[in-house]
């Protein structure tokens, strides 16, 4: 069941896509000259929106959890009581767990919840990019590495290095635009975006929907990677 209009974005707003994706990002993410019409070509997609990145990370939540499974929050003392609550409001199963002091810890933690639920994905909401986060992500993902369970990051400050995003095998990164406040960019893996066709809860944060609409406007002749 979908919900027909979110708590802060109500049907009646026309959400606005950028065209494309700030060059000045781009370059913060990849360390290189890429155009913006051809990122895809990393295998990743970017969606850009004219809005907070609130409604960004609400996108993510709403469009990308499968309806029978759950979503596990990395407590951050932070946001992650309202995230909990942007999941509840949607629908989305979720639980929160405090943030692992070692890798034994963090691998006692998914052994232990996933016993007794399905978890699609781990969102963790923090300063990426500090030597603890990124060494917690690192922990998470190399536990993961023979899982289906995908990994989500909503950067607090400056947006993962394109590089790092690969290697840790990051399905979704929500971040800052560089268009001022009310910017914002999804940073998405190709393959697991295909994959969200039809799970979105709300018309108004449709991640697939939105892609689409991205596409529409590509130039003639270009064909994304199939990745």
């Amino acid at each position: 069941m979908r919900v027909i209009n979110s708590t802060f974005y109500g049907l009646s707003d026309k959400i606005e896509l950028d065209d494309v994706v700030d060059k000045n990002l781009i370059s913060l993410m990849t360390k290189s000259p890429i155009n913006p019409e051809d990122f895809y070509l990393t295998g990743y997609e970017t969606i850009s929106f004219k809005r907070t990145r609130e409604f960004a990370l609400e996108t993510v939540i709403s469009s990308v959890v499968p309806f029978d499974k759950d979503l596990l929050i990395v407590a951050n003392n932070n946001d992650d009581l309202h995230i909990q609550k942007l999941c509840n409001m949607y629908g989305v199963s979720s639980t929160i767990v405090n943030l692992p002091q070692s890798e034994d810890e963090l691998e006692a933690i998914l052994s232990t919840y996933t016993q007794t639920r399905q978890y699609s994905h781990i969102l963790i909401s923090d300063d990426v990019n500090s030597q603890r986060c990124l060494a917690t992500i690192n922990a998470i993902a190399s536990i993961l590495i023979e899982s289906s369970i995908k990994l989500i990051v909503q950067c607090r400050r400056q947006p993962m290095d394109l590089n790092i995003v690969r290697e840790l095998n990051i399905a979704y990164m929500v971040c800052n635009g560089m268009q001022g406040s009310i910017s914002s960019v999804v940073l998405a893996r190709r393959s697991q975006l295909v994959q969200t066709e039809g799970i979105s809860r709300s018309y108004t944060q449709d991640l697939y929907s939105y892609w689409q609409k991205m596409l529409s406007g590509r130039k003639a002749g270009i064909k994304p990677m199939a990745v």
